[in-house]
């Protein structure tokens, strides 16, 4: 993770046909797109949500898309990707409100169709919520974004309702979960052996739930801009682009305290099995952005705060220090993941296992697999080798 800034433009290409002309994107138009996956997290349902205005709003958008442009012939339907999504805001949802409020939804905003689907439960790392007392911005900060995410749930759940898809909240585990997550990243990281373990509790201290936040919030904004691609009306856009901005936003806000206080100097102390271990905040940090890239696929993507010190950056050929707020490419785009990547971080694993192969990791975030009832088969995450350049 030495260069952050520069490692993504080392990849190898990759040749893109548009699906409107047949004919191979050209080399800057690539860079945009290369990274958009066929079955990417949300932004594309999120964004037709824009319609569901009535209870026709859902069937129009599921018209609009069946046009016989090759882009959109093998995508999911609307009503998958909607409840792709919804996963994943419930697991941010819970993850929030119970640091700010010591509780997570409430039974109104978890159950499926008609009550006819239970809800699975939630597991957090600790009863009550975190003390923020001292560091009252983060408790503000935090309570802001519980509220977004509250709001993006009801929001999706509104939309799948009108067209009869809405699904319950699934089994969530944000105890043991959070523990295996940073002993993988403190092997990956050699801070402990390969047989060691370690534990982390996100709501022991608000510096420590900024941490948890970290894991989920990259991941988020990777997952909502892979389907911008498939976007054709312009109203689906520009609603998908405010909800991605949100997710920025609480990334972008999430980055910015962490390299503050990294420059800070804080540090952080887990403890393992070999003892406890003591590590700077910015190594902490980038040894979850490795872990995430160990475990979805072969591509060296994910970026942490800081490279070797401090970052730098080239404008006009001079060198000048700056931060890794904004994780880019080096064409400053974002980068994306599909459903199969965003699934082996949520699993916490690199192999490829689904819920219909009741195969899942129990210590994940998700022990008993997401819930997709309209493709079972997006539930599956996809193996070590696969690439985010590669449709799924």
């Amino acid at each position: 993770m030495a260069d952050q800034n520069a490692k993504t433009e080392q990849q190898k290409p990759v040749e893109i046909i548009s699906g409107t002309t047949g004919k191979p994107i050209s080399n800057s138009r690539r860079r945009f797109l290369s990274n958009a996956g066929m079955f990417s997290a949300g932004l594309v349902g999120s964004s037709l949500l824009a319609a569901c205005s009535d209870n026709d709003g859902f069937a129009n958008a599921q018209s609009n898309n069946a046009g016989n442009n090759d882009l959109f012939a093998n995508a999911p339907s609307d009503a998958a990707v909607l409840q792709f999504a919804l996963n994943l805001e419930y697991l941010e949802a819970e993850y929030y409100l119970g640091a700010v409020t010591g509780s997570g939804l409430q039974a109104s905003d978890t159950s499926g169709s008609d009550g006819g689907m239970p809800a699975g439960t939630v597991t957090f790392p600790q009863q009550g919520a975190v003390n923020f007392t001292g560091e009252g911005l983060i408790g503000r900060y935090a309570a802001e974004i519980a509220s977004d995410e509250l709001d993006h749930v009801q929001f999706l759940r509104s939309g799948l309702s009108q067209a009869g898809g809405l699904i319950a909240r699934p089994t969530i585990n944000l105890s043991s979960s959070f523990d295996f997550a940073a002993t993988a990243a403190l092997r990956g990281a050699g801070v402990i052996g390969s047989g060691a373990t370690a534990t982390f509790n996100p709501y022991a201290s608000p510096l420590g739930f900024l941490i948890g936040a970290f894991i989920f919030e990259d991941v988020g904004v990777t997952a909502y801009k892979g389907g911008a691609q498939f976007l054709r009306n312009r109203d689906f856009l520009t609603a998908a682009a405010g909800i991605l901005s949100v997710e920025g936003y609480h990334a972008g806000l999430v980055r910015t305290i962490l390299t503050a206080r990294a420059e800070d100097g804080e540090t952080v102390t887990f403890n393992t099995s070999e003892g406890d271990q003591t590590l700077p905040l910015g190594a902490v940090i980038n040894a979850i952005s490795g872990a995430r890239d160990s475990l979805d696929g072969e591509d060296d993507l994910d970026q942490g705060i800081t490279g070797d010190g401090v970052n730098s950056v080239s404008i006009y050929g001079m060198n000048y220090d700056a931060t890794n707020i904004v994780p880019t490419d080096g064409s400053g785009i974002t980068f994306s993941r599909t459903p199969a990547q965003i699934h082996n971080i949520a699993y916490l694993t690199p192999n490829s296992v689904s819920p219909m192969a009741n195969n899942v990791p129990s210590t994940s975030f998700f022990p008993e697999g997401t819930n997709i009832a309209a493709a079972e088969a997006l539930e599956a995450s996809g193996g070590a080798t696969q690439s985010s350049n590669t449709t799924t």
